[in-house]
């Protein structure tokens, strides 16, 4: 079944590349309105989803690999933490076009990852 998904999210993470890259150079964002903007993010997500989710995976194989007492559900925790992990560069992109990214924000979106890494290493998300 872990399988199917990887397969899914490959599938899936192509696809957005692939309609990410006609919107960048075929359309502007005044030409694509509301729903190309909230279509563009929805992209953006997938393929930080995808690569948060590698990233992931290779951490906690690498941390398997060290400690061999940490090596089960390694496939579960890398979705869990990819989906946590891949929505802080879409919040810095949506913060950006608000008028440029402060430390603050940059800050204040580390402090919300780790909150969101901390419940799901607690089970609690």
């Amino acid at each position: 079944m872990e399988k199917a998904w990887d397969k899914i999210l490959l599938i899936a993470v192509t696809l957005a590349g692939i309609l990410l890259s006609g919107m960048l150079l075929f359309s502007s964002p005044s030409g694509v309105g509301p729903l190309g903007l909230l279509l563009f993010l929805m992209l953006c997500y997938v393929v930080f989803l995808g690569l948060a989710v590698l990233i992931c995976r290779l951490f906690f194989k690498f941390r398997a690999f060290l400690d061999k007492s940490r090596a089960h559900n390694i496939v579960k925790k890398s979705y869990y933490y990819g989906a946590a992990v891949a929505v802080a560069p879409l919040i810095l992109l949506v913060s950006q076009s608000f008028g440029g990214i402060t430390i603050l924000e940059v800050v204040l979106v580390g402090i919300f990852e780790f909150v969101l890494c901390f419940l799901i290493a607690h089970d609690i998300l």
